[in-house]
């Protein structure tokens, strides 16, 4: 008996109370006619319950959970999950007790949804409301192994998303990021942030920030972890802008950018007579390189990366998979191939191409 067999079986004679009211509701096909194991070893993983039959996780959560830290390492093993193809379900404790009907609705429509759509079509809408959805299976019959071109370095969790799913993958920065002096004359409270880098350079330049309005979870995360004020997080800066005209049309803005920046913002601000001032504090360069083959999939992050690509090659019959709207929008100009990922993080994106390529894989068995 291995160690994670031995856990497991340890788990089951020790369940919360939580688990074991859920259980009650659960076993010998109680609910649905649907088979649930409990305390299920996957892959370096032991998951509370799973029905192997719809690829469905149920994980219950106590008050340490509510930890920051924790929070982050549940995240990355829901995406480690999802990446083999799973649905990851995760409730309070507390949700047993006072309400387990949103457990058990949630199981429903978690299955109902994988019946109605066909998996992965992405009904995301750039700005010019045309649909991307990823191209019918592209991969030659019976090939296997998959190999993935990402165009940002990865860290070692991310790397693992791909490694653990048994795709080959290449990583290189398709652009590079100088950070700049930032010089700030005037005291302005309000200022915008649409990327880590800007945040980095300001940092660097210890100037006094006030209230930010950012894009994005992670370029939040970084404002918070170093003390800063965040008023609003929008997922694109179109949604940022929007809000600010809505809610502080008359206050005064400081817009913190690269050299390549988007012009959406500072545009629908500037018509809606929003004060705002920009100021450059990184400054993009594209570093191109060829490559001498061609990759099932292509990860980008940014329009500037793909630009840094399409320098020294083609996209070909690649299928793209795109961090956002913005950067899949440049994408088209190129290949119908697009996948735009649920969120906008490095994550999701690997997580997209994981499952369209598994999708694909267990197609040929």
């Amino acid at each position: 008996m291995n160690v994670k067999t031995q856990i497991s079986r340890s788990l089951r004679k020790e369940q919360t109370k939580a688990e074991a009211k859920l259980w009650k509701h659960l076993r010998n096909r109680r609910f649905e006619n649907l088979k649930f194991r409990r305390q299920h070893p996957l892959k370096k993983y032991i998951v509370d319950f799973i029905n192997m039959d719809n690829r469905l996780i149920i994980e219950l959560d106590g008050e340490y959970h509510s930890d920051i830290l924790q929070q982050e390492k549940d995240q990355l093993r829901d995406l480690q999950l999802e990446a083999l193809g799973y649905s990851v379900l995760r409730f309070e404790n507390k949700v047993v007790f006072e309400n387990p009907e949103i457990i058990f609705r949630s199981i429903q429509n978690n299955i109902e949804s994988q019946e109605e759509v066909p998996p992965y079509i992405n009904n995301q809408q750039d700005e010019s409301n045309t649909e991307y959805h990823p191209h019918p299976n592209l991969l030659p019959q019976g090939r296997r192994n998959c190999s993935i071109l990402s165009t940002k370095k990865l860290t070692t969790a991310q790397k693992e998303l791909l490694l653990n799913s048994g795709i080959g993958f290449v990583a290189y920065d398709a652009i590079k990021i100088e950070l700049l002096d930032v010089d700030v004359q005037d005291e302005i409270q309000n200022m915008i942030f649409t990327s880590k880098n800007a945040i980095k350079a300001v940092l660097n330049s210890k100037i006094n920030v006030s209230n930010c309005f950012c894009v994005g979870e992670n370029t939040k995360r970084l404002l918070e972890e170093n003390g800063k004020k965040v008023i609003k997080t929008a997922l694109n800066a179109s949604d940022l802008a929007n809000f600010i005209v809505k809610k502080h049309k008359n206050e005064s803005f400081l817009f913190f950018c690269g050299n390549l920046r988007r012009k959406e913002l500072p545009e629908l601000l500037k018509d809606q007579k929003v004060a705002l001032k920009e100021q450059i504090v990184y400054k993009t360069s594209l570093n191109s390189k060829k490559f001498n083959r061609s990759f099932d999939g292509i990860l980008f992050f940014s329009p500037s990366g793909i630009q840094s690509y399409i320098k020294e090659n083609t996209i070909g019959r690649s299928i793209v998979f795109c961090i956002g709207n913005t950067t899949a929008s440049e994408a088209k100009k190129y290949t119908e191939h697009v996948v735009i990922a649920n969120k906008p993080t490095v994550e999701n994106v690997i997580v997209q191409a994981v499952k369209y390529f598994n999708q694909d894989l267990s197609s040929q068995t």
